[in-house]
């Protein structure tokens, strides 16, 4: 296997009819969601797009980008995910220094980006998601690019918090042994999973929701991070996980309305950082009530 799409197309195969991805607009099966990425990819490519190309995703969280992600990946490109809470500046400078060709944006982002296109040298369109644009990236059926396991998958900007960003790539064979690493150390997955994307898709939520994908999960993606919201998945949904930043813990496990919350899903949560030791006990307790295989993941660094 070379390129990660291909197993993508697999599940859907496998499980067609399972729900793969929601959002707060619509609810796509596997079999849809591979239909898109498929025509996706065939836009793409007839957009003058080769292999290697770089595509700049400024995206809010939705359900829009792991089909691009996916489509991407089929075409043979590389995708370029930027937080979506970054300076104008911030993505040109990202743009610039990926040489990225297509930029596809959530509106808001887009109507603010849309000057980059004729600011970066190698930038040729910006697109909306969402609008008549964004639906004529939809072409013929492509199948997969079969490419090669090291060839780029996603180019990871770091947040330039010390200096300027810069660029991690990670390849197919990376994020293929990343999901793999998930399913030996963390939790064995597979369609009866489902996994939140409530923080930002560009980093670790979209990152995890790889090997959940893979194994036919249902991928629930959030507007932003809410109490309320979560508690509903949980309470609705079958083996809920769930990456978060210890912030986003902090509140959940101090929310008033946890205490009265049927949380019986609530399946793993995947954290990092520091400041994790103050609430480990909390995360700990609120895990406790799920099922009886509930544990929290973290990196208590």
């Amino acid at each position: 296997m070379s390129n990660l799409a291909a197993l993508l197309f697999d599940v859907a195969r496998r499980l067609p009819n399972r729900p793969a991805v929601s959002d707060d607009r619509s609810s796509r099966t596997y079999r849809e969601l591979a239909e898109r990425v498929a025509r996706l990819a065939g836009g793409l490519r007839a957009e003058g797009l080769a292999p290697g190309d770089r595509v700049l995703l400024s995206l809010e969280n939705c359900g829009e980008f792991l089909e691009l992600l996916f489509g991407c990946w089929t075409a043979g490109l590389c995708a370029v995910p930027a937080n979506a809470r970054l300076h104008p500046r911030e993505v040109e400078f990202i743009a610039e220094n990926s040489g990225a060709r297509l930029l596809v944006a959530t509106p808001v982002l887009a109507e603010a980006l849309a000057p980059l296109a004729g600011a970066v040298a190698s930038l040729d369109r910006v697109v909306a998601t969402r609008s008549a644009e964004y639906d004529g990236l939809f072409g013929e059926p492509l199948g997969t690019d079969p490419g090669q396991p090291t060839d780029s998958a996603w180019l990871f900007y770091t947040s330039g918090t010390t200096g300027r960003p810069k660029g991690a790539v990670l390849t197919h064979r990376n994020l293929v042994f990343m999901s793999q690493c998930y399913y030996a150390d963390i939790d064995r997955l597979d369609e009866r999973d489902t996994h939140v994307l409530a923080a930002p898709v560009s980093h670790g939520a979209g990152l995890y929701a790889l090997p959940f994908l893979l194994k036919g999960a249902h991928q629930i993606v959030l507007p932003h991070f809410d109490v309320e919201a979560l508690l509903d998945v949980i309470a609705r949904h079958s083996r809920v996980s769930m990456f978060a930043a210890p912030t986003m813990l902090t509140r959940l496990v101090h929310a008033p309305e946890v205490a009265a919350a049927e949380i019986a899903s609530a399946r793993s949560v995947m954290a990092a950082g520091r400041c994790m030791s103050p609430i480990w006990s909390a995360l700990s307790t609120f895990l406790g009530r799920g099922s009886t295989s509930s544990t929290a993941k973290a990196s208590r660094r």
